[in-house]
């Protein structure tokens, strides 16, 4: 698997205005009504990383979580954070759906 340039990188981020690329890595914060809520999205995406065996940094503090993805053994990023950060995004905007309701 091959890192992605920083350019390569930006260009794919058009398509994911909310991450942002930092030394490195693609990052997102996400913000949710409550702890519980919070916590309900991370057991999504453990449960999608562990699909794909691909993990990501997890920061989470009451109502917020922040996600950090980067494919170590690459040095960078690949498609394969990627294809994490579509699918974290699509189980987001499906959370806020509900949360609508």
């Amino acid at each position: 698997m091959v890192a992605y340039t920083q350019e390569e990188v930006r260009q794919r981020l058009t398509f994911f205005p909310e991450w942002k690329y930092t030394q490195g890595v693609l990052t997102r914060e996400y913000e949710f009504g409550d702890f519980l809520e919070a916590w309900g999205f991370l057991s999504q995406v453990a449960l999608l990383a562990e699909r794909h065996n691909h993990h990501p940094e997890i920061w989470n503090v009451y109502h917020r979580v922040r996600l950090s993805w980067s494919t170590h053994e690459a040095g960078g990023v690949t498609e394969r954070d990627f294809t994490l950060i579509e699918e974290v995004d699509r189980v987001y905007a499906a959370g806020a759906r509900s949360r609508a309701k």
